[in-house]
């Protein structure tokens, strides 16, 4: 007995030392549910003997349950068993003092989730427009280089400021964008352009011709046109060779360009023929450009292979004209009378000019 007053006087100071809350407090009780300690509960039972705790939370069990107490109230216990004599540690709580409590959490929960939205807002606008801004404007880029079919220059900005994710981007997609302009302006320098000669090709003279000779009209000035061709070309292919005629071709290519003005259009029309669109000269103008170019080009013969040739050229003039004769515009009409001229010029002898109706 002595033994057992002394670990029941133990049991009541630990208990008394270590409940949770005030309202709470953890009862050992036996298997009847008579109270053992703490002494408190004793007292407040009615003595020893006489304490006992509900029926109803012995049968909650450890995993713990909800009972109705002598006073009506709703509690939540639990019980535990402490595998000696079939002791039990229980403990009960009123229902409006959990709930008071989950109350007061969820306050300190919703005001910590309020204080934290102030604090993390404004910096997670601050990240938001310091990415939309640079992806704005990418898309406004990409729409302009849409516009401009990639003529457009990357805009020039600063990457410090930006997330490295972001900066990356912009600087992959700029240079994305470079890379796709130069192969736009490769594909259209090919497709307008004479490898052989450097010059414009007959697809882009009927082409940029048209509309060369529609700007003339419209401002009312005068057009016109000069069709030159080699004279015995075949004669240096057969006796050079064809990369000899190449170089010739070359050559006569390149006094062209030196005399014509930059806004007229030189073009290979086809083999050994060319063609020059004058804008704002007069069919007497162009005879004497075609002169010229004779003149320069008799100053300056090819060389090949430590060899210089001379060269000739017959020349056909002819001037734009309201009244279409011949060919299905005015373009084709002014072509096609000048290649006669040309035509006349070398039954005439070649080496010589002739303009349309007459010859010089």
């Amino acid at each position: 007995m002595l033994a057992i007053s002394v670990h029941l006087q133990t049991l009541d100071r630990w208990l008394r030392e270590n409940v949770a809350h005030s309202d709470s407090p953890v009862i050992l009780c036996d298997t009847q549910g008579f109270i053992l300690a703490p002494s408190s509960a004793v007292a407040a039972g009615g003595g020893p003997g006489k304490a006992r705790v509900a029926p109803a939370l012995l049968a909650t069990g450890a995993a713990g349950g909800a009972y109705a107490a002598a006073d009506g109230r709703e509690m939540l216990g639990a019980s535990t068993p402490l595998g000696r004599d079939g002791w039990r540690l229980v403990s009960d709580l009123p229902v409006t003092h959990v709930l008071a409590g989950y109350r007061r959490q969820m306050r300190w929960v919703f005001f910590g989730a309020v204080a934290t939205l102030l604090v993390v807002l404004p910096l997670v606008l601050r990240l938001s427009r310091n990415i939309e801004r640079p992806l704005t404007g990418l898309a406004a880029y990409a729409r302009e280089l849409h516009d401009t079919r990639y003529a457009a220059a990357c805009p020039v900005a600063r990457s410090d400021g930006l997330p490295r994710e972001v900066a990356e981007l912009r600087e992959a997609f700029c240079q994305m964008a470079g890379e796709i302009r130069s192969h736009v302006e490769e594909v259209e320098r090919i497709s307008v352009e004479d490898a052989l000669t450097g010059l414009y090709n007959r697809r882009f003279l009927f082409s940029g011709g048209r509309k060369l000779l529609e700007a003339s009209v419209r401002a009312q000035r005068p057009c016109a046109c000069l069709m030159l061709d080699a004279d015995h070309f075949k004669v240096v292919n057969d006796t050079y060779g064809h990369a000899a005629g190449d170089r010739v071709l070359a050559h006569l290519a390149r006094i062209l360009v030196g005399c014509v003005r930059k806004s007229d259009l030189a073009a290979r029309y086809g083999g050994e023929e060319f063609a020059v669109l004058l804008t704002g000269a007069t069919a007497a103008q162009a005879a004497a450009l075609a002169a010229r170019f004779r003149t320069v080009l008799a100053g300056n013969p090819c060389r090949i292979d430590g060899t210089f040739l001379s060269v000739t050229v017959s020349i056909g003039v002819a001037e734009a004209r309201e009244r279409v004769e011949y060919g299905e515009n005015a373009l084709e009409d002014m072509l096609a009378r000048a290649d006669k001229a040309l035509y006349a010029a070398k039954a005439a002898g070649r080496d010589r000019v002739a303009v349309d109706g007459a010859r010089a």
